[in-house]
């Protein structure tokens, strides 16, 4: 398997079908259904470890109270970095495969599904679904560039946060070529895996941002935290958060 293959495993899409010449929710759904898909690179363990550190820094995680939506969880890579700091921790994802795979590995670890669990479902932001559960913090980690919509999706997760709740979104952008646009205008993803990145240049603070502001979430900040190799073209990964206003 490549090493970009990898990049997609823990990285993932949930996404809300809209009609579009090219239909990313279900081919990312197909491709992370295959096991392949699902194995647990190092690479992508050591990244989900940074991505749950950057987060953990940005935000009072509480483990006799805070409750965390882990979208686009994958197999739980980020969820498993994050959950001892967390009262409940569930784990959303539109692929059944590495949802089971989160949910054997919880129960291996012999961990109460109240605490931590995941479910394999495509989130509207309409009341009533995941039992009317509202979060302090969702998280969602190398997925966005995967989304189509990312306005849509950002939206439907602020639908999930209590008031002054927190989103946390982990990606890539392009890495700043120094002194050269040569790179900017090359996709950072290799043309096999395109069918399933609906962002080949990964994703823009400008476009973040204006996804966060759509939604209503306030205190925007992006903060450049890492560095990664996504084939051979290296991107910079980020963490923005927002804040839901309070009632």
């Amino acid at each position: 398997m490549s090493e970009h293959e990898r990049h997609h495993h823990e990285h993932q899409h949930v996404h809300h079908g809209e009609e579009h010449s090219h239909d990313y929710s279900t081919a990312n759904k197909e491709h992370f259904n295959k096991p392949a898909s699902n194995e647990e690179h190092p690479k992508w363990v050591e990244l989900a470890k940074r991505s749950a550190g950057a987060i953990l820094q940005r935000y009072p995680f509480d483990e006799e109270s805070t409750t965390v939506m882990d979208f686009a969880c994958n197999a739980g890579l980020l969820s498993r970095e994050i959950a001892g700091h967390t009262k409940l921790l569930i784990g959303v994802d539109i692929s059944q495969t590495p949802v089971d795979i989160f949910n054997k590995h919880v129960s291996n670890q012999g961990i109460p599904p109240e605490e931590m669990r995941a479910v394999c479902v495509e989130l509207k932001g309409e009341e009533g679904e995941l039992d009317g559960l509202k979060f302090d913090v969702i998280t969602c980690s190398a997925s966005y560039h995967h989304f189509d919509d990312i306005n849509k999706i950002t939206k439907t997760l602020a639908f999930f946060l209590k008031p002054g709740g927190i989103l946390f979104v982990v990606d890539v952008t392009p890495k700043e070529a120094s002194g050269s646009s040569s790179s900017s205008s090359s996709s950072l993803f290799p043309e096999q895996y395109q069918h399933v990145v609906a962002h080949q240049h990964g994703i823009s603070q400008e476009a973040i941002k204006a996804a966060f502001d759509g939604a209503g979430l306030n205190s925007f900040t992006f903060e450049p935290f890492s560095t990664v190799t996504i084939h051979d073209k290296e991107g910079t990964i980020f963490v923005a958060k927002g804040e839901k206003a309070s009632a």
